[in-house]
């Protein structure tokens, strides 16, 4: 998908009033966070961390874990010899990966702040939320700007490309992987409406590998299908061009940018 038909194929219900009212509030209050990642002593000691985990697994695989409901019926045990990046509250169930990477600011870092800045798990959260967590040996921050691009390097900055997903495919590039495998990326909510738009949890929805995911009053918000599509279209061409690949083994995932592949046979 290219940016143009991106954009040719949003409806008018998908350009509401508020939707581009925060895009460019996003944008005006971003301003500050990028002064920060240029300048400051902090933003300094960051990328020197980030840069240690350039191309340290160069040639390996590895596995980016999402937290979708096919989890249910995937056996996570497989992987305790692989190396995996995770994402958001995949630690819900036990399981523990390589790297854990949480992006968004409002419905993640925030409203789960105290779970996540107590893991003790080599961690990578959004530079723009950097007042909420202690900076810890095991943390490091990733940027994002607003540039639809894939960034091969993610200690200058990286593209959010709407979903964590596609932070951790930028991520696994950066750290060398040449195999990358996407578990758990459904692709497919159980609601329905406009991209971006906020939804308060009844607590029982059904959009992740266990119930009671958001508590209550918890917000949420719709996925943006197509632009991570854009994303993950960006993201296959880079690691083609580079000579290496993207595979999706989520279990009945509807995504259909990346090679289907069967989890199962990848530990034959």
């Amino acid at each position: 998908m290219s940016r143009l038909k991106y954009i040719k194929d949003m409806s008018l219900k998908e350009i509401t009033f508020k939707r581009v009212y925060e895009a460019v509030k996003n944008r005006i209050d971003d301003r500050a966070h990028a002064k920060a990642w240029a300048t400051t002593e902090l933003a300094k000691q960051n990328r020197e961390k980030l840069k240690s985990f350039h191309n340290i697994h160069k040639g390996k695989r590895c596995f980016i874990i999402a937290n979708g409901p096919s989890l249910k019926n995937t056996d996570l045990s497989l992987l305790k010899d692989e190396y995996t990046i995770g994402m958001n509250r995949i630690y819900l169930n036990g399981f523990k990966p390589s790297y854990l990477v949480v992006f968004d600011i409002d419905i993640q870092l925030v409203q789960f702040q105290e779970d996540y800045d107590n893991l003790e798990m080599t961690k990578f959260f959004n530079w723009n939320a950097r007042e909420y967590f202690t900076f810890r040996e095991n943390l490091a921050y990733i940027r994002a700007d607003h540039k639809p691009a894939f960034s091969t390097d993610v200690s200058k900055t990286t593209w959010g490309g709407h979903s964590v997903t596609n932070t951790c495919i930028q991520l696994a590039y950066y750290m060398g992987f040449s195999e990358v495998y996407l578990v758990g990326k459904d692709h497919s909510y159980d609601k329905v409406g406009v991209p971006g738009a906020i939804v308060i949890s009844n607590g029982n929805e059904g959009n992740h590998f266990v119930k009671g995911y958001y508590k209550p009053g918890m917000a949420w918000r719709i996925p943006d299908y197509k632009g991570e599509e854009l994303a993950y279209t960006m993201a296959r061409e880079a690691y083609e061009k580079d000579g290496r690949k993207i595979y999706d083994a989520t279990i009945d995932g509807k995504l259909d940018i990346f090679t289907k592949v069967d989890y199962y046979s990848l530990f034959k």
